[in-house]
């Protein structure tokens, strides 16, 4: 009885959970992906047509990956993004593809799409942007046992493989 009760609340809360890949139609009458959202949302069409060819024809810096490799499964990865913005139509393709060629588990991705308000404020439907003073996107934030230890912010710096060496290895 103990289990079946134990099995009922994970089913309880798991049904609880946010919804992902919500669209809505911004200001200017274009559909755009707000909240959590994931591989699915960002590959289905109108969002396959900048994220497929960004993804499948970005050559990855195997040489920075390298470096990052033994290391990369100890972080935990939150990313910020407008699925309207130009830069994140470039980046987050080419992040999925560093992650693929590093095998980390995708899944372990915190990604949040955020809405850009006529003030200029990014939001998501949820106030998932709260306590991360988020100006930017795309951004991306790696955190390490529950501390942050770097994020890119808009563009990186270099690169986004250079610049994840510079956050994840202090170099």
């Amino acid at each position: 009885m103990k289990n079946f009760a134990g099995l009922l609340l994970i089913l309880l809360l798991a049904g609880c959970s946010a919804p992902i890949n919500q669209e809505k139609e911004n200001s200017y009458g274009e559909s755009i992906l707000v909240g959590p959202v994931n591989w699915d949302g960002m590959t289905a069409p109108p969002y396959s047509e900048w994220f497929i060819p960004n993804y499948r024809d970005y050559k990855v810096d195997e040489t920075s990956l390298a470096l990052i490799e033994p290391v990369i499964n100890e972080i935990d990865i939150t990313v910020f993004l407008g699925s309207w913005c130009e830069d994140s139509q470039v980046q987050i393709p080419q992040f999925y593809r560093m992650m693929d060629h590093l095998g980390y588990d995708i899944s372990r991705i915190n990604i949040i799409a955020l809405e850009r308000l006529e003030s200029g404020e990014l939001v998501g439907p949820d106030e998932e942007e709260l306590g991360y003073n988020i100006g930017f996107v795309p951004t991306f934030v790696f955190y390490k046992e529950g501390a942050e230890l770097g994020r890119i912010v808009e563009y990186p710096k270099r690169t986004i493989e250079k610049d994840m060496v510079e956050i994840l290895l202090g170099e």
